[in-house]
């Protein structure tokens, strides 16, 4: 591209949280092909009019992330009438429609938060399966060797079961084959082919639960699956496992999966809850067998930043011709 025919880039911005999109690299790399129109950290919305006055002339928009993004609405977009393409470097669903409705390109620019979650959510196995949390607990309470110190699994050795096979599920299917796993999963939308292609034999729920040394939740929120995992799934699950879950508490009961875990039967690892923060006299706080992190699986400073520096990758590949 020459500078002439750079596109013109509108950030919209996340307030305080901008900081961790648009670093001193990221904001020079967006410039380096793009004359930029930016508001910075900026706390204030803006009435249509003016937002509408700061985007005249853009060629494309980098959504940094979903704070105040229904104020970009497809009446805005038509006002503008030059925008080409919407990037979203992290979450926006509220985009979709006044991108459709305006008839201009959207697409994901990034895929940190997947690559995230999909750490965590193997870190969180490892623990599970190897037992690093409760060597870690006795040796700092007195224990010499912690015995019996190697009653533990091997994650190589071990059979996953993914529920949702979705961008997150995926990934982690593919991470955890990569460290030598048996895949399977429960997804109603996939087919065996489909599954197969990514390695993964589809199995029913209950299925999973029963053959599975790790359980990992990875559905969205949907009438369907909200509560789905109650007093009998949990029933299920078998002695010894790992219980994950990086998605929604919102797919279970908890008191039910509290219940469970209160027999000792299997250990789990959660990041997020029914009211977070997570009350200080909740159950889970004292609960030996259960790690908790307080919603940080997909949530941290060096995704943020991943997430601005692909997404204006996605956005240089797009004008120069060579994506999406």
């Amino acid at each position: 591209m020459t500078k002439d025919s750079s596109p013109r880039v509108y950030i919209h911005r996340v307030g305080a949280a901008y900081g961790r999109y648009m670093n001193s690299e990221n904001e020079a790399a967006l410039s380096s092909f793009a004359d930029v129109v930016s508001d910075g950290p900026t706390e204030s919305l803006r009435s249509a009019d003016n937002l509408v006055a700061r985007m005249r002339g853009c060629d494309a928009i980098l959504s940094l992330a979903g704070g105040w993004t229904d104020e970009i609405t497809a009446e805005v977009l038509k006002s503008v009438g030059t925008v080409k393409l919407i990037c979203i470097a992290h979450w926006g669903d509220q985009l979709v429609e006044a991108a459709r409705e305006a008839n201009i390109k959207l697409v994901e620019g990034s895929n940190a938060n997947t690559l995230a979650v999909a750490e965590w959510t193997v870190a969180a196995a490892l623990m599970g399966i190897r037992k690093l949390q409760n060597f870690d607990r006795v040796l700092k309470s007195g224990s010499s060797w912690g015995e019996p110190r190697r009653e533990i699994g091997l994650l190589c050795e071990t059979t996953v079961g993914i529920a949702g096979l979705g961008r997150i599920g995926s990934c982690c299917a593919r991470h955890f084959q990569a460290l030598g796993a048996k895949v399977i999963a429960y997804d109603p939308y996939w087919t065996q082919a489909r599954a197969g292609e990514l390695g993964v034999t589809l199995v029913p729920l209950d299925d999973l639960l029963r053959e599975s040394e790790v359980v990992s939740l990875h559905l969205p929120v949907t009438p369907e699956t909200i509560a789905m995992f109650g007093v009998r799934e949990f029933s299920l699950v078998r002695d010894g496992a790992v219980f994950i879950n990086s998605a929604r508490s919102a797919l279970y009961d908890e008191p039910a999966l509290i219940a469970e875990l209160k027999t000792g039967r299997f250990s789990a690892c959660i990041d997020v809850f029914d009211q977070e923060p997570l009350p200080a006299d909740h159950p889970f706080r004292t609960m030996e067998q259960v790690v908790i992190t307080p919603h940080i699986a997909g949530d941290n400073n060096a995704m943020c930043l991943r997430c601005g520096r692909e997404a204006i990758a996605t956005i240089k590949a797009f004008f120069e011709g060579k994506g999406h």
